[in-house]
Order: C-alpha cells, then sequence, then structure tokens
C-alpha cells in the first residue's frame, strides 16, 4: 500500500489501491472505486465520453453499483463511485475513531467533497462527469446541487469554462490541461496532488441569502443556443445531474423537526441493538419490499454489505447527514431550476414500485415546471439501480449521449 497521503493547505490528494481510491479532502479519507473505459474510443464518431460519478446509498459501498458501472464502462462510459463518510473503504476517518470527528458526518461537507472530487474528474477527463446519487447519496449530491447554485448566484458574471470545446479533449496522454484547475493529475495510474479552491468559495450551509428564481423554470438560451459549443458554468463541476428516489427535503420547520426526532432515534436504535438487528429491522421496511424479489445471492450480498458497517458512523450519518439537515423542500427545487435554466440538465428517477417516492417525482414534476427530466421506472422499487440494472445503465448512457462533445469538424 502506498504511503499516506495527507491534505494541507488547500489541497487535496488521493492515491490508488488497485481498484479502490482514496480521496483525501480536509483530514477525512474517502473511498473510490473505478472503472475504467474498456473501450474509450469505440463511441460515436470518436468522442471522449462524460465520465459518471455515482453516490451510493446508506450502509452500502461502492460495489452495490458494479452492475451498472461495468455496463457502462463496455460501452467506453469511465465510471467512479465515492463512497461516504463511515461508508466502505472510508469507514475511518484518516484512522481514527468516527465518533472523534463526527463533523466528517456533516451533510454539507460531505457535498463539498463530493465537489472537488467533480473537479478532480472533471480534470482528468477534460470534461465535468454526470453526477448520480442515490438516496441518502442522493441527498448530499443535491445538498452540492445547492451549494453550486448558490455559488452561482453570488458569483455574479459567469465564469463560463468552455469544457465543451473541441479545443477541451485531447487523447489519453496528453499533455493539454484545464485551464479551470491548476496542478497536475493522474501522475502515471495515480492521482496527483492539485490546487482547489478555497472552503470560503462556497457558500455556508446555515446561509440565510436564497436564490432569486425568477424565471428559473426557463432554461438560459444563451447557455445553450451555441448547441456543441455549449459552455458550462465555472461553478458546477458536473455536467448534469441524476437523483435516484432521494428526498428532497423537509417541507417546513416543523416536518424538519420531525425527521430529527426520527433520525436521531433511529441513530440510538443502532447505538444501542448493534448493527446486526438494526439491519435485519431496516431491510423490512416496506420501502424495501421489491428487494424480496432479487436472486438470493444478491440478496445475500446486499445483506452482507449492510452488516459490514460501524454502528457509530451509521448513527452519526443519522444525525450529521439525515433529511433533516436539508434545505426546505422549495430551496432545493429552485437550485434544481437554477441548474437546469443556466445549462445542467437535472433527471430525477423513482421505481413505480415505491409509492413513497413516485409522489416526490410527482411533486417535482409539477413544481419545477418540468425543468426537471422526471422518470417512473417500471418494475422496480426503491433501488432502481440494483433492481433493473440495464434499464437504469441504459437511461444514464443517455445522460451521457446527451453531455458528450461531438468531436470537432475536421
Amino acid at each position: 500500500m502506498a504511503s499516506e497521503v495527507l491534505k494541507k493547505g488547500g489541497e487535496v490528494t488521493s492515491e490508488v489501491w488497485g481498484e479502490t481510491r482514496g480521496f483525501d479532502f480536509e483530514g477525512m479519507r474517502f473511498g473510490v472505486k473505478a472503472w475504467r473505459a474498456s473501450a474509450p474510443d469505440a463511441r460515436k464518431g470518436g468522442a471522449l465520453s462524460v465520465p459518471i460519478v455515482l453516490v451510493h446509498g446508506f450502509a452500502q459501498q461502492a460495489s452495490t453499483w458494479d452492475k451498472v458501472a461495468l455496463s457502462l464502462s463496455r460501452t467506453g462510459v469511465e465510471c467512479f463511485a465515492f463512497e461516504l463518510a463511515g461508508h466502505g473503504a472510508g469507514a475511518c476517518s484518516a484512522g481514527g475513531d468516527p465518533a472523534e470527528r463526527p463533523d466528517f458526518f456533516d451533510l454539507c461537507f460531505q457535498a463539498r467533497a463530493l465537489l472537488a472530487f467533480c473537479r478532480v474528474v472533471a480534470r482528468d477527463a477534460g470534461v465535468a462527469p454526470v453526477l448520480v446519487g442515490y438516496s441518502m447519496g442522493g441527498r448530499v449530491a443535491l445538498q452540492a446541487a445547492c451549494l453550486a447554485a448558490d455559488d452561482l448566484r453570488d458569483g455574479g458574471d459567469l465564469d463560463r469554462t468552455a469544457l465543451r470545446s473541441s479545443a477541451a479533449f485531447a487523447p489519453r496522454g496528453r499533455d493539454r490541461r484545464l485551464d479551470a484547475v491548476a496542478g497536475d493529475l493522474w501522475d502515471g495510474d495515480q492521482f496527483g496532488r492539485i490546487s482547489l479552491r478555497s472552503s470560503a468559495a462556497f457558500a455556508p450551509c446555515d446561509r440565510t441569502d436564497r436564490l432569486d428564481v425568477t424565471g428559473v423554470g426557463q432554461r438560459d438560451t444563451a447557455a445553450t443556443s451555441a448547441g456543441d459549443a455549449v459552455r458550462m458554468p465555472a461553478a458546477v463541476p458536473f455536467s448534469a445531474l441524476v437523483l435516484e428516489s432521494a428526498g428532497l427535503g423537509p417541507a417546513d420547520d416543523a416536518a424538519r423537526e420531525a425527521l430529527r426526532e426520527r433520525n436521531f432515534a433511529w441513530a440510538a436504535r443502532v447505538r444501542d441493538e448493534g448493527v446486526s438487528a438494526f439491519m435485519d429491522w431496516w431491510a423490512g421496511l416496506p420501502l424495501f419490499e421489491s428487494q424480496r424479489n432479487l436472486p438470493v445471492d444478491q440478496r445475500e450480498r446486499l445483506r452482507a454489505g449492510r452488516f459490514d458497517n460501524d454502528a457509530e458512523s451509521l448513527a452519526l450519518s443519522f444525525e450529521q447527514a439525515g433529511a433533516h439537515q436539508m434545505p426546505l423542500r422549495c430551496e432545493s427545487i429552485r437550485a434544481l431550476c437554477e441548474l437546469s435554466r443556466r445549462g445542467v440538465p437535472v433527471s430525477y428517477l423513482a421505481g413505480r414500485l415505491d409509492a413513497k417516492y413516485c409522489k416526490v417525482l410527482v411533486g417535482l414534476r409539477a413544481d419545477s415546471h418540468d425543468a426537471v427530466s422526471c422518470r417512473a421506472v417500471p418494475c422496480a422499487g426503491h433501488n432502481i439501480h440494483l433492481e433493473q440494472p440495464e434499464v437504469f445503465a441504459s437511461i444514464l448512457e443517455e445522460v451521457v449521449e446527451s453531455c458528450t462533445p461531438k468531436p470537432a469538424a475536421p
């Protein structure tokens, strides 16, 4: 194993551990699993594909994306699964006790780390990735989207980086790098050290200023009318956002308090009962009923993955990154509409067998005035990418194709 790499100053470092990588952000090591594209030059017209960053759900790990990521990698799409604090390779924060650094589990902290990682991926690929978040991972991805939307608003005039111009795409092994990020990256097979914007560039989670949503349901035609030369706002390090079965935040302060009480009760339960007993109860919730139709071996792998967690880490995930920590629902929708208007496509997916999140989908479609693309997936419940991996991969490939720049005309 390579020697320990620590974050210092305003820099983020990471290292390669075979398929699993470590991504260090402000003292916390997040696990990352990578699937290199097996046919990177096989896409239509030889276009360089937009990569994908995948974020798992509660008590899961990067391996839950295996089927989807392998399917996409065979079509030339590079995939990275980002593991949340206390999960998978990120279960230990720099080798310490999770209880000693509960701030590592904070929803806003993890969202900032996710934005930083997306910038690393964008730097290597020459194009910002598609960001995909499932359930709790969708909550973190949505928080990242809210921070990015606030950054756009607070930044005044947009500093648009031409991520889709032909000059930004050179073959792998290229000398040319994006000017938007300083430093070296991918030294051989390893992440190198890069410089990132200071934390002050991100809007604080307890912000009082809100998005000006005038016209947020309308796409910014100035940002999209240029066709293949469309430019991406530099404040947004992802080309598109896909939320899978993700909550959108509490409706009001009373709902927030109810969610807080529920999440703290669940945290106390997992601490008192232990992981095995708690996860047996968790798997029996009506939300996961459709997963009983999965093949036996897949159910066993899912169960083993749930048991391979630390009780304190799961409890802190409930307390520090639960739905009660999210912006209000109306603020989340405003941020999603703002991104859509700025030329960053947003999609929401729910399984038709998941009544709770189908209701969320219907409400989002109406309240966003169709600025967010909403799709209910047949024969799937809460976890679409496990229950219908081929369908889910196909949907993501459509998103990738829509974001992938076309090669410059000879």
